[in-house]
């Protein structure tokens, strides 16, 4: 079967989404490590180009449904979970990969990466380019803060993992963040 992106058509962000033009705000940490908490906070902007949607398709609904009043109030988050897409020279950059681990990323073969080949968006003409997941790279945003940036239009919602493209995903991020260290 032939990956073939979903246009992202919910009024909530859905897992395996993929966003566009991301940002984040970083509390700035002087390099003592000693903060004084009598000075005003400093943040730098952190740009995500390309993230995806992390977060349990059941948990966001459950969200947007409380939101709307159809749902208990208990079922909110707090938080968004993403994780960093990278096209293969930004990859091969940032983590120095070398040319047999990155055929091995490009294979799946690696548990820290994972590849996105470039496909269309199902009724838009557009496609998504190829890009690469590093599972060390997820972050969380305020759920708030990310509507506000959909509802703004500061994101661009790009186009969704279909199944089984999205189990896949899902199935090798949950692997490598649920390692286990053991003792040498």
């Amino acid at each position: 079967m032939p990956l073939n992106y979903e246009h992202p058509d919910s009024p909530y962000p859905r897992q395996g989404e993929i966003i566009g033009d991301l940002f984040e705000l970083q509390l700035q940490i002087p390099a003592s490590a000693t903060i004084d908490l009598n000075q005003p906070a400093k943040f730098d902007r952190v740009d995500h180009p390309y993230s995806i949607v992390v977060s349990q398709d059941c948990d966001l609904e459950w969200d947007y449904k409380a939101r709307q009043r159809e749902a208990p109030e208990g079922k909110l988050l707090a938080h968004v979970l993403f994780c960093g897409l990278f096209p293969e020279g930004e990859l091969r950059g940032r983590g120095n990969l070398l040319n047999e681990l990155f055929r091995r990323a490009q294979r799946n073969q690696d548990e820290r990466y994972h590849h996105l080949l470039t496909a269309p968006i199902s009724g838009t003409g557009d496609h998504i380019p190829e890009l690469f997941a590093d599972f060390k790279t997820t972050f969380s945003l305020p759920i708030e803060f990310v509507y506000w940036l959909i509802s703004t239009s500061q994101v661009i919602r790009k186009g969704a993992l279909p199944s089984p493209y999205l189990e896949d995903f899902m199935h090798r991020l949950y692997s490598y963040l649920g390692r286990v260290a053991i003792s040498e």
